[in-house]
């Protein structure tokens, strides 16, 4: 073979492995995980898929209620989801839905709706497991509000919560003004409070004052002693016991400090909310709901008077929990959404809208109805007692027993009927309601 020839093939196959090689060494070369195009078009996430989630209102918010409080900011950080709220109401309740197969992925309203709206139709599921996949922080949460969750659960958690009703001593400054008493103070025993309800309650240039009123339904569904109004296992009514004679006694002692012989409709908690209200006839007020007196009021408040044997602890809790519903077939999705909304990206804003925070940071809760001109310049901080008393056990019966303990006051109070009287019949009573609502 001619020299030229071969050195040409020789160097033909050099130049091919060569450029090989190079082409080899270049693709070895790229980029790793550590960045550019091609990867980052690999490991680019897909985008959710949409989702149909239906939300259930247990209290019967309205619809556009709900997306002004709820729905825009879900939908804002959830776009994927196209979210529906169905209305707790006549034709839409509960059994209508699963009768018709409608969807029910969440089901939220206040504490004690879990018995009516999601336990009596099996509509409960243990979010546990999803709160360690999701990696959720319970540990931000106002603990007794977890406690109570557990409490209603059995032991273990259906739900999440997103608000709570705040409680406080309200006071009417111009009235305290107008009569020279010194305001309420922060820290106030129950029997400190009697004694300037009695300085504040007179008649004046024909007009009735009174210096305090309540609503003993709700004190007694919040109560700072954490008593049960009916025990859990035997299903009977406590208020035959002597510390639920006790606690009947410390509101009355307040009402009867003033010396007025009352009337109904100075009783009736409608009406005397009106009289501190809209009225300006009552010094100071009670609230456990998380009502606030109008902005046409000069008022403030301190946190709820604390008893004697039970120190500085203040009313029990009273969220609103958000439920993932047992029958979804989007848990995952129900459960972002919930756990979104106990956020500090969704609490922070909602918070200063005038719905209490469920966390448990105090810097927080001081911003408590700052976007609001009515809470300015107020003691906002107050309206969360800084050591809830403890949780009671809930039943699906504690609206039964609000209403038998609220005209069991009312009785005593106008019809002049001892008080083991009025107590042992509020008891048979509520038995009763207990025993119907059983079918027994």
């Amino acid at each position: 073979m001619n020299k030229t020839v071969l050195m040409k093939g020789v160097m033909c196959a050099f130049l091919t492995i060569a450029l090989t090689a190079c082409a080899a060494g270049q693709k070895s070369a790229e980029p790793g995980p550590s960045g550019g195009a091609a990867d980052a078009e690999v490991k680019q996430p897909k985008p959710p898929e949409p989702v149909d989630i239906t939300v259930f209102s247990i209290n019967r918010t309205t619809e556009d209620a709900f997306n002004k409080q709820y729905g825009e900011a879900i939908r804002s950080k959830f776009p994927h989801v196209n979210l529906k709220v169905v209305v707790n109401g006549k034709g839409t309740g509960i059994p209508e839905l699963i009768g018709s197969n409608t969807p029910i992925d969440i089901l939220y309203g206040s504490v004690e709706g879990i018995f009516t709206n999601v336990i009596d139709y099996k509509l409960q599921y243990d979010i546990t497991g999803l709160i360690q996949s999701r990696k959720y922080d319970l540990n931000k949460l106002e603990p007794s509000i977890v406690e109570l969750q557990r409490k209603l659960s059995g032991g273990k958690l259906y739900g999440l919560p997103v608000w709570t009703a705040t409680s406080g001593l309200f006071y009417n400054k111009d009235l305290f003004d107008k009569f020279g008493q010194p305001y309420p103070k922060e820290g106030m025993t129950w029997d400190e409070l009697a004694e300037l309800s009695k300085k504040m309650t007179r008649l004046e240039d024909g007009v009735q004052y009174y210096g305090y009123v309540t609503g003993p339904g709700a004190q007694m569904a919040t109560n700072q002693l954490g008593l049960d109004p009916i025990d859990p296992v035997t299903m009977k009514s406590n208020f035959t016991s002597e510390p639920w004679k006790q606690f009947m006694q410390s509101i009355v002692d307040i009402y009867k400090a003033s010396g007025l012989a009352y009337k109904a409709d100075e009783l009736d908690v409608a009406k005397s909310r009106a009289a501190f209200e809209k009225e300006s006839r009552v010094a100071m007020y009670t609230n456990y709901s998380g009502g606030t007196p109008p902005e046409t009021m000069n008022w403030d408040v301190v946190s709820v008077p604390s008893y004697k044997n039970a120190p500085g602890k203040g009313p029990q809790v009273y969220p609103n929990y958000w439920y993932v519903s047992g029958i979804s077939k989007h848990k995952e999705a129900a459960f972002d959404i919930i756990a979104f909304l106990s956020s500090d990206e969704f609490q922070i804003p909602h918070n200063r809208k005038g719905y209490a925070t469920v966390l448990k940071d105090e810097a927080i809760k001081k911003q408590y109805g700052q976007d609001m001109p009515k809470f300015k310049g107020k003691n906002v901080a107050a309206m969360f007692p800084k050591q809830p008393a403890p949780a009671m056990n809930y039943t699906p019966y504690v609206r039964n027993a609000q209403n038998v303990f609220q005209s069991a006051f009312q009785k005593h109070m106008l019809e002049g009927i001892d008080l083991n009287t009025v107590m042992r019949e509020a008891a048979e009573q509520l038995d009763k309601q207990v025993m119907d609502a059983q079918g027994k």
